[in-house]
């Protein structure tokens, strides 16, 4: 289901540095539209649009990941496969426990700039399913861009969590509405600590 060229050590290593590391290609596409398939019926509900200061357009379930077999049975093998890559470079300790399903609509806004709740512990894994957006690492919360990606089907963007680096560390980022027609779906693999 991964591409064999990963460069795992890179990213974990940029993660912890940088706050976020972006791999444009890591899960395969046979394996993208599998995904999106399986997921395309959802549970979905509509995200609440306004929170604070954070806006956004979109509609996404959760799923235990002790819960995605037999339902979701590709998804759980990508959980499977992203973790013993972690583990094997370097973060034996993460052990993610939710995945997010979000799918965001051409037109719509994303979501504005935001940190990962505190609950999510060292590492945020966010696979792109379907569809493409940009990414962007924000400087403060106006949106100032320190860097963007476009994060198409099978991209891969981490993002780092309390206790990953020895602080909060948790980067400011946005996502932008897709680009193009297709919806973006992505999964979001974290550890939940509360």
């Amino acid at each position: 289901m991964l591409e064999c060229n990963v460069e795992w050590s890179t990213l974990l290593r940029e993660v912890a540095e940088h706050g976020a590391a972006f791999a444009a290609r890591v899960v395969a596409q046979p394996y993208c539209a599998k995904l999106a398939a399986e997921l395309s019926g959802g549970p979905y509900e509509p995200l609440v649009p306004v929170v604070g200061p954070i806006r956004q357009q979109g509609e996404a379930f959760k799923v235990g990941i002790a819960q995605l077999r037999p339902r979701y049975p590709v998804l759980a093998g990508l959980c499977d496969e992203l973790v013993d890559q972690v583990h094997r470079h370097g973060i034996s300790q993460w052990a993610p426990n939710e995945v997010a399903i979000q799918r965001y609509q051409p037109g719509s806004l994303g979501i504005t700039p935001h940190r990962d709740q505190r609950r999510f512990a060292q590492l945020v894994a966010v696979v792109t399913v379907a569809g493409s957006a940009p990414f962007t690492l924000c400087r403060d919360r106006a949106g100032d861009p320190i860097h963007t990606w476009q994060a198409g089907a099978g991209s891969l963007l981490l993002l780092r969590g309390p206790g990953l680096s020895g602080d909060d560390g948790r980067p400011m980022h946005s996502v932008g509405g897709p680009t193009g027609a297709i919806p973006r779906t992505s999964v979001g693999i974290r550890m939940e600590t509360s």
